[in-house]
């Protein structure tokens, strides 16, 4: 079917006539209807910043502004007045829209002076707006500084430009800088809602947000792309038919991607990874597109709610869900492997390869923990010991106990033998690992050879040590007395220790390691437990 004629792209038709039309761009709106309201117009503007943020538009309605015959409230223009009428359709002549790559040279802004010099026909000013105004050459802005630094009552300038660091500092210093900002996703996606049920265009959230995404802050080319997407549609607008019109990945595969990192599922990655290279997406744009996907993530998590989440209803719920599958510490690694992909990719001659890479590097990473916060936790847990037992436990003897009760002689019975008062500690429950280690500095000397002599072997009143090294039983016998007094210590008992030189004395093998004091009693060590069930951490042999 044919186009009607008067059709009209909806960038065009939704063009902003009054400052109150402008969207997301309040500062400068707002700072220029004040100084309308007052009458401190300035004779030269710079409105600086991207493209389809309404520069142009905004230098159209100061335009009509200043020459409008019954502006509203004093401030906007009334867009029927014949000086308005005539701006609008393009034909007045004190207002010169002039473009600034295709009339840059020296002789066109020469002949820009000489007209500037009559004053206007109708209105109160003539009104110069040179747009992209960075393309003029050298000469032509040194040709134009002295009409900027004494221009007629008449005149007003306003210059547009995207690149505001190649206009001179010279050019800068006699006009009033705006700088225009990209909108949010939010404010055009909320914009388009209202084009579309002005239109009725029936569209879902989750396809405007799609548009104002892709748009990257520029409301003219959201406005572009939702005039494609609906010659696409062919019924209800959706998030679908938006990424299939524009070819960009949608939500879902990122979600699936870090899904698959959260389950460590590197066989669905790289499916997920053979799926956008397949179906022709751009690799950097589909890794850039992650780095947004985990940012929002780490956002909620960091936040702990949705509302710096720019997108739908159902998607933010998603992403609330999401970020409780990983760590801050988590989603920075990611985000800083994702950030260092993206920017290798440019070098890359299999981007394939890149995005497989990346892929397995973030489902093989290895959980972080905060260090810090750890150990609050882990100090909070020693802050509030539990109830001590009620009865003491005896330590439980070891293998090399064993070994030693089975060595010694029976004189008695067990059922004959006296009872031990409660200060006395038994031979046969003597930890001598333990007690070497606890001996005093007196003693050090001796340490090394206790510990790799076989243990000794008590009878009711004698210690005996063998040694197989002549003058580790001389050192010994030197610190026999010491020895003695310690050990009558820690038995509660005296008694006499033998040294004995033999030959055939050998080291016996390392018994097994007596059980850990956190195995044993796991409720007096919480903060040993909670780092052995956090890291998987194991008891070193030896190390009590």
């Amino acid at each position: 079917m044919a186009v009607p004629s008067e059709y009209v792209v909806t960038a065009r038709k939704w063009r902003p006539q009054r400052f109150g039309e402008v969207v997301g761009q309040d500062h400068v709106t707002t700072t220029l209807r004040n100084a309308l309201a007052s009458g401190r117009i300035h004779h030269a503007y710079l409105f600086c910043g991207p493209r389809g943020v309404g520069k142009t538009t905004t230098a159209r309605i100061v335009a009509r502004a200043v020459n409008c015959a019954a502006p509203g409230d004093g401030i906007e223009p009334c867009n029927e007045c014949d000086s308005c009428r005539d701006i609008i359709s393009g034909r007045s002549i004190d207002v010169v829209e002039i473009d600034g790559a295709s009339n840059n040279s020296v002789e066109d802004i020469r002949r820009l002076r000489e007209n500037a010099k009559y004053p206007p026909t109708f209105g109160r000013y003539k009104v110069y707006i040179i747009d992209e105004v960075h393309m003029l050459s050298s000469s032509a802005f040194n040709a134009l500084l002295k009409t900027l630094e004494e221009p007629p009552a008449h005149l007003l300038f306003i210059f547009a430009t995207t690149e505001p660091h190649k206009v001179p500092a010279t050019i800068q210093s006699r006009c009033q800088r705006f700088d225009f900002h990209r909108m949010s996703t939010r404010t055009i996606a909320e914009h388009l809602r209202t084009i579309a049920d002005t239109e009725h265009v029936a569209i879902d959230d989750d396809a405007l947000f799609a548009i104002a995404r892709f748009a990257d802050g520029s409301m003219r080319d959201a406005q572009s792309l939702f005039d494609q997407v609906r010659a696409f549609a062919s019924g209800p607008i959706t998030g679908a038919d938006v990424r299939r019109s524009l070819h960009v990945l949608g939500d879902d595969v990122y979600f699936a991607i870090t899904d698959a990192i959260a389950k460590r599922n590197l066989a669905r990655a790289f499916e997920l990874a053979r799926t956008i290279v397949g179906q022709g997406f751009d690799i950097h744009q589909a890794i850039v597109g992650l780095l947004e996907h985990l940012r929002n993530t780490l956002t909620v998590r960091a936040t702990g709610s949705t509302e710096l989440i720019e997108a739908s209803d159902e998607t933010c719920q998603q992403y609330a869900e999401l970020a409780q599958r990983f760590t801050q510490e988590d989603l920075v690694h990611m985000m800083t492997i994702t950030a260092h992909a993206e920017q290798n990719l440019r070098f890359a001659s299999q981007p394939q390869i890149r995005l497989e890479l990346l892929l397995a590097q973030l489902v093989q990473l290895p959980t972080a923990y905060d260090i810090g916060r750890l150990i609050a936790e882990l100090e909070h847990l020693r802050t509030q010991p539990p109830e001590p037992p009620q009865a003491p436990i005896a330590p439980a003897p070891s293998r090399r106990d064993d070994a030693a009760i089975s060595a010694q002689p029976r004189t008695a019975p067990e059922t004959e033998a006296p009872a031990q008062p409660s200060s006395v500690v038994p031979p046969a429950q003597l930890d001598w690992q333990a007690f070497v280690t606890s001996l005093p500095p007196t003693l050090k000397i001796i340490q090394p050879i206790l510990a790799r002599i076989p243990p000794p072997t008590f009878t009711e009143q004698q210690c005996t040590l063998a040694c197989s090294d002549a003058g580790d039983a001389k050192t010994l016998e030197e610190k026999r007395q010491t020895l003695e007094t310690h050990l009558a210590k820690k038995l509660g008992r005296s008694v006499s220790v033998e040294i004995v030189h033999s030959a055939s004395a050998a080291v016996p093998p390392p018994a097994p390691p007596d059980p850990s004091p956190v195995d044993a009693n796991p409720e007096l060590f919480p903060i040993e437990r909670a780092l052995i069930e956090k890291f998987g951490a194991q008891r070193i042999a030896g190390v009590r």
